[in-house]
């Protein structure tokens, strides 16, 4: 199990090349999409390591902590503390690895269009496991979730594939005033969500529905009304 702390870097040692699923290209043309998923709230982390090394049956992994994170570089934010699953996507390249948007898989269920050596690709899933994210010293939390009757966060669960624009977003649901957004793309996919109006009267999360663009593959998005409060305490 990884063990690790609030606002601090983490570190992983897991097996990864004992379930190594492309062995046509060099273990130089492999890194590894991590999915951590938070047993309270269900908040989903998507990231590639800043620093992996793969060695004969185990890889080396290194996070960094930033207020900000950057997927691509290794930098996560793993709130509130507790128990968090992981999951470790293999992903390869005919190429030298580009951790960039439109390069490199944003999720384990993105396809990267059209194919091309620059571009990853998931294999598939190599390691899963459990991890416990304790509280720093002086940043102790309580936390409790409470509904605000309007949308709080949109959530991309898979990006889609063959945009070629934006696509329409309609967020449909119980409410006294519809909420509103919009979405961006890059290299084909849905790479950003923004919530133009929250609404209200929401009592339970709306559907987004995705249309147009010219997708060959509709992205995924979904919304939630729940908003995290915390009570901080220690030093």
């Amino acid at each position: 199990m990884i063990q690790g702390f609030t606002q601090t870097d983490i570190t992983a040692y897991l097996q990864t090349e004992d379930n190594r699923i492309n062995t046509a290209v060099a273990s130089s043309n492999i890194r590894h999409l991590f999915k951590f998923t938070n047993d309270v709230n269900g908040n989903v982390v998507y990231a590639y390591a800043k620093t992996e090394t793969i060695y004969d049956r185990y890889t080396y992994f290194l996070f960094d902590y930033a207020t900000s994170p950057d997927m691509f570089a290794g930098q996560i934010k793993l709130n509130p503390a507790g128990y968090w699953k992981y999951e470790v996507y293999e992903v390869s390249w005919v190429a030298a690895p580009s951790l960039v948007s439109g390069r490199a898989p944003e999720t384990e269920l993105a396809v990267l269009t059209p194919a091309a050596s620059t571009r990853g690709v998931v294999q598939g899933l190599v390691t899963k496991g459990k991890m416990y994210i304790d509280e720093k010293s002086g940043t102790e939390e309580v936390s409790y979730i409470q509904s605000a009757k309007s949308v709080q966060t949109l959530t991309i669960k898979y990006g889609g594939a063959g945009y070629t624009s934006a696509p329409t977003l309609t967020i449909v649901g119980d409410n006294i005033t519809q909420a509103t957004a919009t979405a961006t793309v890059a290299g084909g996919v849905v790479n950003a969500v923004t919530i133009t109006n929250a609404g209200n009267g929401y009592t339970e999360n709306p559907t987004v529905t995705v249309s147009g663009g010219g997708a060959t593959l509709d992205a995924s998005i979904t919304a939630s009304i729940e908003e995290t409060n915390y009570i901080y305490y220690g030093q």
